[in-house]
């Protein structure tokens, strides 16, 4: 029997394919198939879109036409106006390396199918495409570019940014922020743990550099629920401190936390003007892709 379409954008499915190009591919053309035509105004490089006139502008791009019939003024964009630069800040630290029994891939292996399937729709799009992974440094760092080869280069990157170490979140953000030479959209791809304080702010530089931001939180479905039924030894897989705790006799207070720290990032985040998403490992990419064309077309 085929496929159906979710069943295409499920991450044990997707992850069974083992080339993440195929699998880009396969998730990306999938999802769009079975989207109208018209929720694409503004993506595709033959699109000719509008914005308001700013003052200054040459005024050979007014469409008088539409001035004549809405006493409005509107520029008229051409495609090599569109292109735009798409950034992808991956966290590459020891802890986007679990998977929980019940998950079908781990934290970094579906943010590496979220990067690449956005890197598949940005260079379909004929955006400039960019990789930063970082954990206590900057481990892979491909520059911005729409050449022959960048998609298969932004692969190769993202397979090489091995999950190990700790996330020094404040200054390598603040580093990578400098270096961007262009606006764009920056997608950043995190679990985020312990860093509801800074990352709001660290991510909102971005902003202060004219690009839009998507905050992608990838969590593992133990870490929201904590379902381990005895008593278990816990390890913090980047400082190796260890704890053993009875789930169920601290699972009402894990929860109470948990949610507390989920909403302080979407309060963080929602005052820095930044779209945040928070999937698990089992979430459909289509959720992810339909986020990603949210803040596409909102720029």
């Amino acid at each position: 029997m085929p496929a159906r379409d979710t069943d295409l954008l499920d991450p044990a499915t997707l992850s069974g394919l083992g080339n993440l190009s195929l699998m880009a591919k396969m998730a990306v053309e999938g999802f769009l198939s079975g989207m109208h035509r018209s929720l694409f105004h503004g993506f595709g490089t033959e699109f000719l879109q509008y914005r308001n006139y700013t003052p200054g502008e040459d005024l050979k791009y007014l469409d008088w036409k539409v001035y004549a019939r809405s006493d409005r003024l509107y520029t008229k964009v051409y495609e090599e106006e569109t292109n735009m630069n798409c950034y992808v800040l991956l966290d590459a630290s020891a802890s986007m390396d679990y998977q929980g029994t019940d998950a079908p891939v781990s934290k970094i292996q579906y943010a590496r199918m979220a990067a690449a399937c956005i890197a598949y729709l940005a260079q379909r799009q004929g955006d400039n495409l960019g990789l930063f992974a970082y954990g206590e440094h900057v481990r892979e760092a491909l520059e911005p570019g729409h050449r022959s080869g960048q998609f298969d280069r932004f692969l190769k990157s993202l397979v090489r940014a091995k999950p190990e170490g700790t996330a020094a979140h404040d200054a390598l953000l603040n580093s990578l922020s400098l270096r961007l030479r262009q606006r764009g959209i920056v997608v950043y791809i995190s679990d985020m743990l312990e860093a509801e304080d800074s990352l709001p702010q660290a991510l909102a530089k971005f902003r202060f550099r004219h690009c839009d931001v998507l905050a992608i939180q990838v969590l593992d479905p133990d870490e929201e629920n904590l379902p381990h039924p005895s008593v278990s030894r816990f390890q913090d897989i980047e400082s190796g401190k260890e704890i053993v705790a009875w789930p169920e006799a601290v699972r009402a207070r894990y929860r109470e936390d948990m949610d507390r720290f989920l909403g302080k990032l979407k309060k963080g985040f929602s005052g820095a003007q930044i779209d945040y998403l928070q999937v698990n490992t089992r979430a459909s990419l289509g959720l992810t892709i339909a986020h990603y064309l949210s803040r596409r077309e909102a720029r």
